[in-house]
C-alpha cells in the first residue's frame, strides 16, 4: 500500500499556519483512515500525537474535524485483531 507515501506529508500539514490546510489535512486522513482501516493502525502513534495538538486548534472547523477523526481512529482500533 502507498500508506508509507501518503501519510507523513499530511500529518505535517497539521502544522500549517492556516487553518484551512489543516481542516483539509484532517478530511484527507479521515479519508484515508476509513478506507485502509486496519492498515491505518501503524500510523496510530503518530496521529494521536497530531489529534493533541489540534484538539486545542483555536479554530473550531479544525477542532470539529479533529473529533471526527479521533472517533473513527478509535472505532478502528477497537475493531482491530
Amino acid at each position: 500500500m502507498f500508506l508509507p507515501l501518503i501519510v507523513p506529508p499530511v500529518l505535517r500539514s497539521f502544522d500549517d499556519t492556516d487553518s484551512r490546510v489543516r481542516y483539509y489535512a484532517c478530511e484527507a486522513l479521515y479519508n484515508m483512515a476509513k478506507v485502509a482501516r486496519d492498515d491505518f493502525v501503524v500510523f496510530f502513534n503518530d496521529v494521536f500525537d497530531a489529534l493533541c495538538k489540534l484538539s486545542a486548534d483555536v479554530d473550531p472547523n479544525v477542532q470539529n474535524a479533529a473529533h471526527l477523526l479521533d472517533k473513527l481512529i478509535k472505532d478502528i482500533v477497537t475493531e482491530s485483531p
